[in-house]
């Protein structure tokens, strides 16, 4: 099954509409694989793309499809088998399986190359007897030792070397594609094997690594495989070049000065073995810290939102910097390591020339001009494996290191696959689980207990660690089965047994049939709203519609101007939780599956729309399957075959509703104390429930985006890479420093070149008596030595200069990055996918590190020896300006054309790069519900398909840089011909010793002028990664986060709130989501907010924080317009319990209290106030105890508690509560709700909430629909107007229920105090305060009412109880009688249920 995903970034980056729509090579055959062998070998099919690529802007749908055998399905079935064989073996390799895979492959590179490193030697061969020709030449007729030759042999000298040269260049460019397809190979092997792993991580596996971590390897430790390859063929054969080297310059100077050169060769060896091994430790450590740096960022930026909300960008902002610091400590040893092994190795050449022809000068006391230039190309040919040497052994260390993080991380355990029973084919459909005992952790359990074996009696004893226990569980057939229990009691846990998530310890479980899984936080996947409800199943127009309508899902289709076709952010950004998880619900019932279990999905929808889905969709659609049904809302109960109570880990009580109310135990007593007792068997049996809509009707929104993308397409320059972005980098690290280096490689390049210069120079003046000049023979030695040695501590300078710079410009470049993201406005964060924004992080900030300095300063000394060179040979052979003007001519029109190939490629493949992560991204958010519907191989396919789009744009890339590398070589080679040929035509008046010098800089001119040209574009393309980072730093800027303006000290004083004619609308060109908003809330005035999905609830939250942007109006506090004030003195002085709880990896408090403001004590208080000092006590750390990522190892009752317990901390005078109850059973919402009125009385608390009973007391109610105000009143006086929406509301809860709120409404205008009466909570095990309603007469509603002094009575109502908005417990240390229930219709919440101890996503 193809998973269905909206192919954002990349499918269609589109052209602009009024040009032409061109289709390029769209779907067709990759012409490499399709050509004939002439082609293959000069690259000429790529003649007609280059062309294109000039005349049109490269698209992605421009690039042909990759060939067969380089798609990522195909290299993964390659690698497959290999890999299995090294599981098996003592210590797995994941290098050793990819070598047995691919290496057949890449020694074919090894044939081509060789030809090219002999091709090397042949030309100064032919230099030395060029010169002897040229010699032989100018001696006079009858000279002694003048030899009769062809005058025309000069010329065959240059067609040799031009032929040598360009067979050389042939096979040089066949390994180069080769190397290059390896290192893709091994890249997109990683990416593949990582993402497939990743599908299969138990959970064990994930507590020791974090998505910042796999994301780490995906990017930066596979991109090694690629840079390595890139190289590897020079490593390989430097050690043959060398020994040949050696031979030819003992055959050309003698053994004497040759093993003094090889002597100094070798005594530089073992420091080159030392930095080596320095650079891997330094890489191993500095991408621990990498991973660290990674991780924390990718957790800022997934909860943006809350950070923000609680003006904390500057507490985080540390965290990232302290990460950073660590990291970038490393960088300067990383880069000073290297810089001091690229000084020893650079310096070798230039050593090993001064002492070779020192010792040939000081022994034969001549220099023989053939004789010394034969040997100063063979140094020149010595000193391109010597200059590759340190770049390779780093980059191997580097890669080595990333090997071995790979394997480390296939070799994680992997969840268990399910077990079956012998009896197993004879099984009905269903879930089987008997005498079961599961855990998180079944690694951390092994330990807990092999501890407490080893520790002597009287010794504390580990932590248990949460599990549950003795588990008999079984449902099959058309059956509800409803968990109901408390916080932590194990809901969520057996959910994530019957799945698999949880290891198994004993007993037995399995499940038969396939499953449908909603889990408690909905998970969307970015992609339109169709394709996340179909998930890859067929489209059925019929049945699609219908569960469209079961799942309330019609009228928000309505509010889409795109419909059913709107684009969904990431995680679900445009959606309302309520809205996201009916989209959850929906894509369970699409997939028509044999059991679904739900994970407490009606919680955060309305009690009205709650009570649509449950009974049109969990007992109408699904009344034929077997549904699990985790619940907060008891009210539900009596529909349920079977209900599971869970306590403590284990199944205290289960039985039909009628079993558990005649055990007489302690359910049984909560359901008679909620009235669950009267409950009609025949409304539970009736399928025909009508539920009304009361809203004004929407008109449909205006279609401002017509395709319905709500993410936009990856940002992109065209043309070069501009001066500005070169500026910005150079200015990062210190522009005048990187003036300073600058002319340190002018310097470096120039004395290298004087250095020979020189010693040309020396041989006129000693053998031919050329030259002019008076000094000795041992001053001309001492000068040589003097510059060359000069040459050396240049280039030692220049280097550790350079690299230092270049670590703070990436140092800069990534604290400005940061810094511009933190303060980035929401809406970006709305429209960017996160991996967009991680592949900044990684990818992109990886490149500035470690990248971009080596290719700029190669191309600075690359470039500067071409010029150097064209100096050397214009001097002395001015003629050949003649030929070199064209050449050079045709060499900037080649450079010219294929630039406009080369940076689009590498722009297009750095965008189809973010994909990737993002997909990945969404995936590990997801892993739960992808493995419960069993669509891995879909989300492996779609990772391939994204894999293979990014590898179209870097094979193409790899196949253009040979297309010019080919093309330069036939110019530089030209170059070599004509020096040949001009040398031959002035040999009676030219220099001896200027002819070894210009034919010696002629044969180094092809490989320096390629390199130049290809470093040239190579640093473009590297440059690419500033540019995207730049366009980040550059972007939208929310406002200042201090302004002149700072408000009073004690500000806001009174909490006085005014809406003053506000509309908002979430980016410009949308339409407002409020309308005109006008209201006055009085300080410390308690208001609820209510409205359907989509009314604007949430968004008013989003105006008072400053989120979002007022377009126009504006929000008063205390009368001072808050725009006016920096976004920090506005959020730290409001507070907020969010909708969704959200916790950040690392320690309790610092969750808490990230910036230290408060003493333990404090801490601690907050802890108690919202019971959870016990639960923190009995962790490990107390305070300090450990929060995982996301917050996963805490329940998502206790999460909220968390956060509740932030607020308290502030002691704020504004509270906002965004449905922060939604997501939690009704003990928690009570806890949260009597301590908020506890706690915050002289506070201004705006209330959103799903639960009726949690505003039902406020002193006004503020109704909205449609973005502006239905009604704003006391909730009495609203509910005295029939019709008007909060009356609809209030009698959509059921009529029971309905007369106990109307009666808190009433109590509330007569100034009685109202307070709900629950049973105490087991988990925790504390006792909370009852909660009921206090008056002088029972009530016709049912409710009880007692006066303040006689609490005990009107307990034999006849009429049912009906709040079911109220906590519960198992508790009976209570003084009076519960007193609230639920009607059997109702939509609203659970009086018993909750969260549990679960990692689900």
């Amino acid at each position: 099954m193809q998973l269905v995903q909206n192919e954002i970034e990349l499918e269609k980056l589109s052209t602009p509409k009024e040009k032409k729509v061109i289709k390029g090579w769209e779907n067709k055959k990759s012409p490499e694989e399709h050509t004939n062998i002439i082609s293959k070998i000069t690259f000429g099919w790529a003649d007609s793309f280059v062309w294109f690529c000039y005349r049109n802007v490269l698209e992605l749908n421009h690039i042909w499809n990759l060939a067969t055998y380089d798609r990522a399905a195909s290299l993964q079935a390659r690698i497959g088998k290999a890999w299995e064989e090294q599981m098996k073996q003592p210590h797995p390799s994941y290098m050793k399986a990819a070598i047995k895979t691919f290496g057949p492959f890449f020694m074919i590179s090894w044939i081509f190359y060789a030809i090219y490193a002999a091709s090397l030697f042949v030309g100064p061969e032919l230099l030395g007897r060029m010169v002897k020709f040229v010699i032989n030449a100018r001696l006079p007729d009858g000279t002694p030792g003048k030899i009769d030759q062809d005058p025309n042999m000069g010329y065959y000298y240059a067609v040799a070397m031009f032929g040598s040269a360009m067979i050389g260049s042939f096979c040089l460019y066949q390994s180069n594609m080769i190397s290059a397809r390896t290192g893709d190979y091994l890249r997109s092997i990683i990416v593949c094997d990582v993402y497939r792993k990743s599908l299969k991580l138990s959970n064990s596996s994930r507590s020791k690594t974090s998505p910042g971590n796999i994301v780490n390897i995906m990017s930066n430790d596979a991109q090694r495989f690629i840079e390595v390859f890139s190289l590897v063929n020079n490593g390989i054969f430097s050690i043959p070049q060398i020994v040949v080297s050696l031979v030819l310059l003992d055959r050309a100077i003698g053994w004497r000065p040759t093993l003094a050169g090889f002597g100094l060769m070798v005594i530089a060896i073992p420091f080159n073995g030392i930095a080596a091994k320095k650079l891997t430790e330094i890489r191993r450590e500095m991408v621990k810290f990498t991973d660290l740096r990674i991780k924390v960022t990718n957790e800022i930026l997934q909860s943006i939102k809350i950070i923000k909300l609680y003006a904390w960008e500057d507490s985080f902002a540390q965290r990232v910097t302290k990460q950073r610091q660590v990291e970038v400590k490393e960088l300067f040893r990383f880069a000073y390591y290297r810089a001091m092994l690229i000084v020893l190795v650079a310096a070798i050449p230039t050593a090993v020339s001064v002492l070779v022809f020192s010792t040939y000068y000081a022994y034969t006391g001549d220099l023989d001009a053939g004789s010394i230039f034969s040997a100063l190309t063979y140094l020149n040919i010595l000193r391109l494996p010597l200059g590759f040497l340190p770049i390779i052994i780093a980059l191997m260390a580097q890669m080595k290191v990333a090997a071995n993080r790979v394997t480390e991380f296939l070799m994680l355990p992997e969840i268990k696959e399910p077990t079956y029973s012998e009896d197993y084919h004879l099984k009905p459909n269903g879930v089987f689980i008997k005498n079961a005992t599961f855990t998180w952790n079944a690694e951390k359990e092994k330990e807990r207990q092999d501890k407490d074996l080893a520790k002597k009696e009287g010794e504390e004893k580990e932590k248990e660690i949460f599990r549950l226990r003795d588990i008999n569980f079984e449902c099959t057939g058309p059956s509800l089965t409803m968990v109901v229990g408390s916080v932590g009691s194990g809901k969520s846990s057996i959910v994530q047994s019957i799945l698999g998530e949880m290891d198994l310890l004993e007993g037995m479980s399995e499940f038969k049939g396939q499953i449908a899984y909603v889990p408690q936080q909905a998970w969307i996947i970015n992609a339109s709203l169709r394709d996340n409800i179909l998930y890859g199943k067929p489209m059925d127009e019929e049945k699609y519609h219908h569960v469209l309508h079961v799942c309330a899902l019609e009228r928000d289709l309505e509010l889409f101007p795109q419909g059913d076709l709107v684009e969904i952010g990431e995680r679900g950004v445009n959606l309302s939780g309520g809205q996201k998880q009916r989209v959850s619900i929906a894509r369970a019932v699409y997939n028509d599956a044999d059991v679904y279990i739900l994970d407490d999905p009606l919680s955060a929808v309305d009690a009205h729309v709650g009570k649509h889905i449950f009974h049109k969709c969990i007992v109408g659609q699904l009344k034929s399957k077997t549904v699990i049904l985790v619940a907060n809302q008891l009210n539900y109960v009596p529909y349920a075959q079977q209900v599971i109570v869970m306590k403590d880990g284990q199944i205290s009580e289960r039985g039909t509703y009628k079993q558990l109310l005649e055990d007489k135990q302690e359910f049984s007593k909560l359901l008679v104390d909620y009235g669950m007792e009267r409950h009609d068997d025949q409304e539970a049996d009736s399928e025909e429930i009508v539920i009304s809509e009361k809203t004004q009707v929407k008109e449909k929104p205006k279609l401002v985006n017509q395709d319905g993308k709500l993410i936009q397409k990856e940002e992109r320059e065209t043309g070069s890479v501009g001066l500005n972005i070169y500026m910005s980098y150079f200015k990062a690290g210190g522009g005048i420093f990187f003036s300073l280096c600058f002319a340190m490689f002018l310097l470096d390049t120039g004395s290298r070149t004087f250095t020979d210069w020189w010693l040309s120079h020396w041989s006129n003046s000693v053998q031919y008596g050329e030259g002019g000049s008076n000094l000795t023979s041992d001053q001309y030695l001492y000068i040589y030595i003097g510059i060359g040695m000069g040459s050396v501590i240049i280039s030692g300078v220049r280097n550790f200069m350079y690299f230092g710079w270049a670590v703070h410009a990436s140092k800069t470049i990534h604290e400005k990055l940061f810094s511009a993201l933190l303060r980035a406005p929401m809406w970006f964060f709305d429209t960017t996918p996160l991996g967009r924004i991680i592949n900044r992080f990684t990818r992109d900030q990886d490149g500035v590190d470690n990248l971009i300095s080596t290719a700029l300063s190669q191309y600075i000394v690359f470039f500067s020896t071409v010029i150097a060179t064209l100096i050397i040979i214009a001097i002395i052979t001015p003629f050949l300006l003649v030929p070199l003007a064209p050449i050079i001519l045709i060499f900037l029109a080649l450079q010219y054309f294929y630039r406009f190939t080369s940076r689009e490629l590498q722009r297009l493949e750095s965008i189809s790069r973010s994909p990737i992560f993002a997909h990945f991204s969404e995936t590990l958010n997801g892993l739960t519900t992808i493995r419960a519907y069993k669509t891995q191989e879909s989300n492996i396919l779609a990772n391939h398909k994204k894999l293979d789009d990014n590898n179209r744009c870097y094979l193409t890339l790899q196949a253009m840089n040979q297309w010019l590398g080919i093309r330069l070589d036939l110019l530089g080679n030209l170059i070599i011909f004509f020096a040949c040929v001009f040398i031959t035509v002035d040999k009676t008046t030219i220099d001896i010793g200027s002819v070894g010098l210009s034919l010696s800089y002629a044969l180094s001119i092809t490989g320096n002028l390629n390199r130049a040209t290809l470093q040239a574009a190579d640093t473009e393309t590297k440059m690419n990664s500033v540019e995207r980072i730049v366009h980040y730093i550059k972007g939208p800027v929310e406002a200042a986060q201090i302004t002149n303006v700072r408000p009073a000290k004690e500000w806001p004083a009174q909490g006085a709130i005014t809406f003053d004619n506000l509309v908002l609308r979430y980016r410009e060109g949308l339409d407002p989501v409020l309308k005109g908003i006008s209201l006055d809330i009085k300080p410390q005035e308690k208001v609820g907010i209510v409205g359907r999905t989509g009314a604007g609830k949430s968004t008013i939250v989003l105006a008072l924080f400053r989120l979002i942007e007022a377009s126009e109006g504006r929000v008063l506090i205390d009368g001072e317009d808050i725009s006016k004030f920096g976004l920090k003195d506005l959020r730290k002085n409001l507070a907020i319990i969010p909708q969704d709880p959200v916790l950040f990896s690392g320690t309790l408090r610092e969750n808490l209290d990230p910036f230290e403001d408060y003493s333990d004590a404090d801490v601690w208080d907050i802890l108690e106030q919202i019971q959870l000092n016990q639960v923190v006590s009995s962790k490990e750390g107390g305070l300090r105890c450990i929060v995982s990522e996301n917050g996963d190892n805490w329940s998502v009752g206790q999460r909220q508690l968390i956060c509740l317990g932030r607020a308290l901390l502030k002691k704020p005078k504004i509270l906002v509560l965004d449905e922060a109850t939604a997501s939690v059973d009704q003990n928690t919402d009570s806890l949260i709700q009597k301590t908020i009125r506890e706690k915050f009385v002289h506070c201004t608390i705006l209330t959103i909430a799903h639960r009726l009973n949690t505003i039902m007391d406020s002193d006004r109610i503020l109704v909205l629909d449609a973005g502006k105000v239905s009604e704003f009143d006391s909730p009495y006086t609203l509910l005295q107007n029939p019709s008007g929406l909060l009356s609809w509301l209030v009698d959509e809860t059921g009529p029971q229920n309905s007369q106990f709120l109307r009666k808190m409404a009433q109590q509330k205008h007569e100034g009685v105090d109202i307070k709900l009466t629950p049973p105490t909570t087991p988990p925790v095990e504390r006792k909370i305060e009852d909660l009921s309603i206090q008056d002088t007469s029972s009530s016709s509603s049912g409710a009880n009412i007692h006066n303040n002094n006689n609490n005990n009575n009107n307990n034999n109502n006849n009429t049912t109880p009906t709040n079911t908005n109220s906590i519960s417990d198992d508790s009976t240390t209570t003084s009076t009688t519960p007193t609230t229930s639920s009607t059997t219709t109702s939509g609203t919440q659970s009086p018993y249920s909750g969260d549990t101890n679960s990692t689900t996503d």
